[in-house]
């Protein structure tokens, strides 16, 4: 289980960390706070990794069993299936023990996190995240901008910049182009904030037009619109359960079933995994490895899908989410049924260990 959690683990990280590091290149995402938001994502993760991870162990070391021929011998000794389901179970409870850490305290405290970070990125503007040196397009493609180097009081050195901005009276395009020796970003008294720019040139041309206006300035103001880089959050995610409660809306009642559906998957996935993970020697312990990451993902789409619609109505919040729980639970029990006792006859159990020694 450890070793699937950390594979998928790194998998997941390296995807979202891939999505940071292109938008702080872009310019959209400062990279101090890249780090802080990897480290308020890992609950996230743990989540959703920890029952499938332990679903996929119990089909590795069942499917393993089998190949093995070790279950044949433990058969003979009249090893139940209920006694090898409780086994597991046993097992299962300390994972929905970590799983419940996990979902009902470290995420609710991440996503607070988040929304501090939150708050700081939007606190920022588009020439705080400039990165010097290179190109960058800002405000949606409506602005190129360039700055040669950024000093260590945030001073804007060689500062280049283009930005297509509304139609005029005349119904045409208008294109402004700005540059400066120098510039710095100020406060003013009511909060807003203004790129002072020194030492340059503004031209403004139209399309389709010989007009044109340049203006040689030693001091030059514009203010800076906020950034609109939006950091995924809810604020319903952060609620304690209690809080949760107390609300009762269907934005609640979805995140307290999402919650509890989580550690309740993982006695179902059990269930599922002791007749997935029944293969015949010939057929290979990774056997039946797909059509259970299948099934397993099929569960979790369910989950979030009903999710969706308890949140906007299209579905009741009772049952809600535990209608998917009981669906897989009755499949979980049909394949127990399907699958047959694992209690032999005597001449059949003892044909089936000779054969296997």
């Amino acid at each position: 289980m450890s070793v699937i959690a950390l594979v998928v683990f790194l998998i997941a990280t390296a995807s979202r960390l891939s999505s940071y590091l292109s938008d702080a290149a872009a310019g959209a995402l400062s990279a101090s706070l890249i780090a802080h938001l990897l480290l308020y994502r890992l609950p996230g993760f743990l989540e959703l990794i920890l029952p499938i991870s332990f679903f996929l162990a119990v089909m590795l070391a069942h499917g393993r069993l089998h190949v093995d021929n070790e279950l044949q011998v433990l058969k003979s000794a009249g090893f139940s299936e209920r006694r090898l389901i409780g086994m597991t179970l046993v097992q299962g409870i300390f994972v929905m023990l970590l799983a419940s850490i996990v979902v009902f305290w470290l995420r609710p405290a991440a996503e607070s996190g988040i929304q501090s970070v939150r708050a700081d990125q939007k606190s920022m503007t588009e020439f705080d995240l400039l990165v010097p040196g290179r190109f960058q397009v800002l405000s949606s493609g409506a602005r190129v901008t360039y700055v040669q180097s950024v000093s260590d009081d945030q001073l804007l050195r060689q500062l280049f910049m283009t930005e297509r901005v509304q139609k005029d009276a005349k119904n045409e395009e208008q294109a402004i182009t700005v540059m400066a020796r120098e510039a710095e970003a100020k406060l003013d008294a009511s909060g807003d904030r203004f790129l002072i720019l020194k030492d340059g040139f503004r031209y403004q041309l139209s399309a389709g037009s010989r007009a044109h206006q340049v203006i040689a300035y030693e001091e030059f103001g514009q203010r800076l619109p906020r950034n609109d880089y939006d950091i995924e959050s809810a604020e319903v995610r952060e609620q304690s359960m209690l809080s949760l409660l107390e609300a009762g809306s269907r934005d609640a009642w979805a995140e307290i079933q999402w919650r509890l559906g989580l550690v309740l998957m993982i006695p179902i996935l059990v269930m599922l995994a002791v007749p997935l993970g029944r293969v015949e020697p010939r057929d290979g312990r990774f056997a039946r490895i797909a059509p259970g990451v299948v099934l397993c993902f099929l569960y979790l789409l369910l989950l979030s899908g009903v999710r969706a619609a308890v949140e906007e109505g299209r579905f009741p919040v009772m049952p809600g989410l535990f209608a998917v729980h009981l669906g897989f639970l009755g499949l979980a029990l049909w394949l127990l049924r399907r699958a047959g006792p694992m209690v032999l006859k005597k001449g059949q159990a003892s044909r089936k260990v000779r054969s296997a020694l």
